[in-house]
């Protein structure tokens, strides 16, 4: 029997830390599991598989490694490998994943979804389709840092093979070794031998506990309740401005604008060092030619003259970073290609001054740059503070999505104010903790706004200087005697930052490579009544207004109306979810046609539509045949009884939000509220009873006295 085709997975691998970049691109069915993509990426850079390893998804920090190995697991947060597919853990384009081998050498691969393609064939075979730089066997030499310096000495024949790692360097030597020279035919022939088979295991057994205490999010992720106000809060819903118009603004961006021209200048072909780097002569004419001097604040300054005889005592075209920056975008982003010793335009330079294909370019470049704030190492943060918490350059992970995501959802045109994020989210923190936030998120707005305001992705007006109220943060964080802080303990001024709508897309592009689901206005025109009215209780108001009205208009308001009431039936909780959700929906609905639907809906004796549609009447004064006072109730209950299902908390968070409306509600029915026919009237009197009691300890009263009646005559 033939298998089903699968959709093909373009995969991208980064072997990160590694300057010029080492990577690989490869293809392989979407339902491969993620040990055979450990065997991918083995072969790929030449591991040999001799020590431990973990995928690691960036946004949850879930991890899954091999069940079979002697590493300890986190029943409540590791996975086994063999239990999950690549489309799993990697479902849209842009999502990416970690893979970490060696725990001591610690070679960190990123794994990112270029693009899924459409399931044509049956074939399941794996192919390399692209590539950069040659890696030598370099097991145990140290990570990434070390492999540099072997490469280095590599290069430098002339000089003593350095220790520890003679007998490497002088075999690689001896081998001729060109880091240059990357053989993807040959790769490609040793991954047709490996079988991307799907999973072998069943779902871990921890992940199902903790899903049956918790609560799944759009992230697709399990939280607990005590998580909930923390990490549910969805991304709020934007507009973008048009592709076209993006592409053009990606397109002045003078970092982008180099690299571009740097690609096409490398028409014909032009010579590269062993380190992929153009030779010396070829650089400095690439500078002038091309105008890259203009970029460089030292050459500008220069008149012609002397600005010649600078460039003329160029050693390295990496010296410059008028011409590195660029050159070194253009090669990781498939701009240009080298191969032999020398670069020509690649597959990935965009084939017209018009194509959009640089957009992808520029966002590329941008993720990857923001991806380094995510190194606690690389903020400036000192050693001895990161030794002193324990923590580990790696710890930081999450935490510039934080950042960027408030600059993410700040309104259009408007600006970040620092101190008022900071203020935020110490809120309720202890003391220390509180003044450790701020000391990381500052560092982070600090490294991240020359990035932004290069790649013209927000405007920066840079705060006042406060290096030396940091510095007492820092001391007053390791406990030093004698140290001082703000006498009000106010956060600090930073940085203050406005996105361009540039910016607002290049984030949205980073936001969800971490993982987080950010919608868009108007992308659910298309989607059935049940997943719009699951998104829209995400919304903020005037979001949800937006997609309300062009989704009505998709369909016109007689289609609306019964797909609306069809989505509310029964009285599950996900039903009374949509319900709550679809209020304001219906609300819209004053056609004639549409009217028409609701009414013969609250004829009916269908659970849920019922009452929904004779709600709806109700609200614009028409009480329908068959429903009477007891309607206002079961609405009333049918409110609570949705949050209430998802978490206890989700129920004390809604009624914070919603206490104009509710509590006057509740005052006026909680004595009769016991008499409503809702399966959920018991349990959300209860409940309701509990989280009021601090608030108004007389009605919390009078519910939880209703609650004890339930189920008693009428």
């Amino acid at each position: 029997m033939t298998a089903e085709p699968v959709p093909t997975y373009q995969l991208k691998i980064v072997l990160r830390d590694t300057s010029p970049p080492v990577w690989r691109r490869v293809t392989l069915p979407a339902d491969t599991s993620l040990g055979c993509l450990h065997a991918i990426v083995q072969t790929c850079f030449g591991w040999g598989d001799s020590h431990l390893h973990s995928f690691t998804e960036p946004a949850s920090g879930r991890q899954f490694v091999d069940f079979d190995g002697p590493l300890d697991r986190d029943p409540f947060r590791d996975a086994d490998e063999e239990s999950v597919t690549v489309a799993e853990v990697l479902p849209y384009e842009g999502g990416r994943l970690e893979y970490t081998y060696d725990f001591g050498d610690d070679w960190r691969h990123r794994i990112t979804l270029e693009k899924i393609l459409p399931a044509s064939t049956p074939d399941r075979r794996v192919r390399c389709t692209g590539g950069r730089r040659a890696m030598p066997y370099v097991e145990d030499i140290g990570g990434a840092w070390a492999l540099r310096a072997v490469l280095d000495a590599v290069a430098d024949r002339g000089a003593p093979a350095p220790e520890p790692w003679t007998d490497l360097v002088e075999t690689l030597r001896e081998d001729g070794f060109d880091p240059a020279r990357f053989d993807r035919d040959a790769l490609d022939r040793e991954l047709a031998g490996l079988d991307p088979r799907p999973p072998t295991a069943a779902p871990a057994p921890g992940l199902a506990e903790a899903a049956s205490s918790g609560l799944r999010c759009s992230c697709g992720e399990v939280h607990d309740d005590e998580d909930l106000e923390a990490d549910l809060v969805p991304v709020r819903p934007v507009t973008l401005a048009p592709r076209a118009e993006l592409a053009a603004a990606a397109r002045q961006v003078p970092l982008i604008v180099s690299a571009l021209r740097l690609a096409h200048w490398c028409q014909g072909g032009r010579a590269v060092t062993s380190r992929d780097v153009l030779k010396p002569a070829l650089g400095r004419q690439a500078v002038q030619e091309l105008g890259l001097w203009a970029r460089d604040d030292e050459l500008s300054a220069l008149r012609p003259a002397e600005r010649d005889e600078r460039l003329a005592r160029l050693r390295s075209s990496g010296d410059l970073p008028c011409l590195d920056d660029p050159w070194g975008l253009a090669v990781y982003a498939d701009l240009v290609e080298i191969s032999a010793g020398t670069a020509r335009p690649g597959a990935g330079l965009p084939a017209s001054a018009g194509d959009d294909g640089v957009l992808e370019v520029w966002c590329r470049a941008l993720g990857d740059e923001l991806d380094d704030l995510n190194d606690l190492g690389a903020l400036g943060l000192p050693p001895m503070l990161l030794a002193a918490l324990g923590m580990e350059d790696e710890d930081g992970d999450g935490l510039a999505a934080v950042v960027l995501r408030a600059l993410y959802e700040a309104p259009d045109g408007e600006w970040l104010d620092t101190a008022l994020l900071v203020g935020a989210l110490r809120k309720g923190l202890p003391k220390q903790e509180a003044r450790l936030v701020e000391l990381f998120l500052l560092q982070i707005l600090d490294q991240a706004a020359p990035v932004l305001a290069e790649y013209q992705a927000a405007e920066v007006e840079p705060g006042p200087e406060t290096s030396r109220q940091r510095d007492h943060i820092l001391l007053d964080i390791l406990g030093v005697e004698g140290s001082t802080s703000n006498s009000d303990d106010a956060p600090l001024p930073g940085a203050r930052l406005r996105l361009t709508p540039l910016g607002r897309h290049g984030l949205r592009e980073y936001l969800l490579a971490e993982g987080l689901h950010a919608p868009l206005i108007g992308e659910l025109a298309d989607a059935d009544a049940p997943t719009l009215l699951d998104a829209l209780l995400d919304y903020d108001q005037d979001a949800a207004h937006s997609e309300i009205t062009g989704w009505i208009s998709h369909r016109g308001q007689g289609p609306a109306a019964v797909q609306l009431i069809d989505a509310c039936a029964g009285l599950e909780v996900d039903a009374a979810l949509r319900r709550l959700a679809a209020a304001p929906v219906l609300a819209e609905l004053v056609e004639p046609r549409a009217l028409a639907v609701l009414r013969k809906a609250a004829a009916s004796q269908v659970p849920g539509c019922a009452e929904t549609a004779a709600i709806a009447l109700a609200g614009r004064g028409e009480i329908p045949e068959g429903h009477g006072p007891e309607l206002r109730l079961w609405g009333l209950v049918d409110h609570l009884w949705g949050p209430l299902g998802v978490a206890d908390e989700a129920l004390a968070m809604f009624l914070e939000q919603e206490e104009d409306s509710v509590l006057p509600l509740l005052e006026q029915a909680a004595d009769d509220l016991w008499r409503c026919d809702h399966p959920g009237t018991g349990a959300v009197l209860e409940a309701a009873g509990r989280h009021l009691r601090a608030r108004d300890k007389a009605l919390a009263k009078r519910l939880r006295r209703s609650a004890t009646k339930v189920g008693s005559p009428r």
